[in-house]
């Protein structure tokens, strides 16, 4: 590298040259690296199947030696059969840039001289970006980047336009492990499980034909909501308090025959009463209330969520006494309200309940019913002795959960399927583990890329 400097100090104009010209000579050394190592790495595999280092000669044996390469014309596997046949070029894009004329060794079967189907562990027929893009495509789709933000980066660092199906396909390629998520069972039960929706837009396919900007024919696509029933599940595990997303379901509603399949789920995957399940918390909403008392039968404890009743009380007096003439008393009225749930016990509660009832019943008649409403439903965490408070009295951690979720829905508008969806739900799940458990998205990304490899090439 020969760069000329000055004795001066250097101007901005000259500054940014050599920068430049630095930025260039390391991304060629970058490039010249990878493929060094690249090389080494599949001369060293060949060598390890064929059983002989390089210019070594072949030596014919009665024994056949079976490996996982084979003759793409007669089938053969024997190694003994298979000799080195030279090199073919190859170019390979990576997260340094594009990697040209990359020696790739061919291997040639002795049997009937044709070429062997030759799958290196670290090199993909056919695919030229290397496994580095996937696991940037991962990461950044986990940090809630858009597809087009993760394209025109990577066009910039292989030299050419990348297209949003190209990294789209690498995202989507996780739908094995998200069914493998949805279908695994429970290591460890959770004791509890807050139970929550949030709704998404996806597109669908209509059956109207319309022109693109292209003037192709294509079938008009139009958004519709769904609801992704979550459920967040909590345990003791070695003294320490864990939570997990531990599934969720793409719904059309939130009727009850929609949450039977998520719990359905949860309990074919081993979330049940015999198994260390003590509780469901939940709102007052949809069917869920419904489908618990089916799946469950009353197995385990159904918590009402304190935080909504409080809410649906707030609205209720809001309504009653409107205006600036009764701020105070709305604020009393919430603010003793909120003291019922801070009982000691379950009948102190509902004592306290009493006399707060008596002392609203004429002014806000409408906030007292509600509040009075299903109270039973409200108090059953008393039953629950020995677990955090903030798991069994209110599904706000859910909702946390779900601020993060509706991130990345607000980042990608609609999702154009439902595997896209799964996709980028299982992605912030995992981010939000990582998060949790005090790990790098960066490593948990790589090691979901790794995995992925293992699915597809077992």
């Amino acid at each position: 590298m020969s760069i000329q400097f000055c004795q001066g100090k250097l101007q901005d104009q000259e500054r940014k040259t050599i920068l430049q010209h630095v930025q260039s000579c390391m991304q060629r050394a970058a490039q010249e690296a990878v493929r060094g190592v690249v090389t080494e790495v599949v001369e060293a595999e060949v060598t390890a199947k064929l059983g002989r280092e390089k210019g070594q000669p072949r030596q014919t044996q009665s024994q056949e030696r079976a490996i996982d390469w084979e003759c793409g014309h007669c089938g053969c596997s024997d190694a003994n059969q298979f000799i080195r046949d030279g090199h073919y070029r190859r170019e390979l894009q990576t997260g340094w840039g594009t990697v040209q004329n990359l020696p790739v060794p061919m291997l040639e079967c002795q049997r009937c001289q044709h070429d062997v189907i030759c799958e290196y562990a670290i090199l993909e027929k056919y695919k030229n970006y290397w496994m580095d893009l996937a696991q940037d495509a991962l990461w950044s789709s986990g940090c809630s980047q858009s597809l087009r933000d993760i394209c025109d980066r990577w066009s910039a660092t292989v030299g050419h336009s990348v297209g949003l199906r190209t990294v789209n396909e690498r995202i989507n390629h996780l739908e094995p492990l998200v069914h493998q998520f949805h279908t695994q069972p429970f290591e460890l039960v959770p004791q509890v499980i807050q139970l929550d929706g949030i709704w998404v837009t996806i597109t669908e396919q209509g059956e109207v034909m319309v022109l693109d900007r292209r003037d192709r024919a294509r079938n008009e696509r139009h958004g519709k909501k769904r609801v992704v029933l979550v459920a967040l599940g909590f345990w003791i595990e070695n003294g320490k308090e864990k939570r997990e997303i531990v599934d969720w379901q793409i719904a059309e509603s939130e009727k009850h025959e929609e949450w039977e399949v998520l719990l359905h789920r949860l309990v074919k995957r081993g979330a049940k009463a015999d198994n260390g399940l003590k509780a469901i918390i939940r709102d007052g909403c949809g069917g869920l209330g419904r489908a618990v008392e089916l799946v469950y039968a009353h197995s385990v404890i159904d918590q009402r969520c304190i935080f909504h009743k409080l809410k649906n009380v707030r609205d209720k007096c809001r309504t009653e006494l409107k205006g600036d003439d009764h701020p105070e008393q709305r604020r009393q009225i919430l603010q003793e309200a909120s003291a019922v749930y801070q009982a000691e016990s379950a009948q102190q509660a509902k004592e306290r309940l009493a006399v707060w009832s008596t002392k609203w019943s004429e002014v806000a008649p409408e906030s007292v019913a509600t509040f009075e409403r299903d109270f039973d439903a409200t108090i059953a965490f008393y039953q629950l002795e020995g677990l955090p408070l903030q798991w069994v009295r209110s599904t706000s951690l859910l909702e946390r959960v779900n601020r993060q979720l509706r991130r990345k829905f607000r980042q990608a508008l609609s999702f154009g399927s439902t595997i896209g969806a799964e996709v980028a739900l299982y992605l912030q799940v995992q981010r939000l583990h990582a998060q949790w458990n005090h790990t790098s998205w960066w490593q948990t990304s790589h090691a979901l890329s790794l995995d992925l490899l293992q699915v597809h090439h077992p």
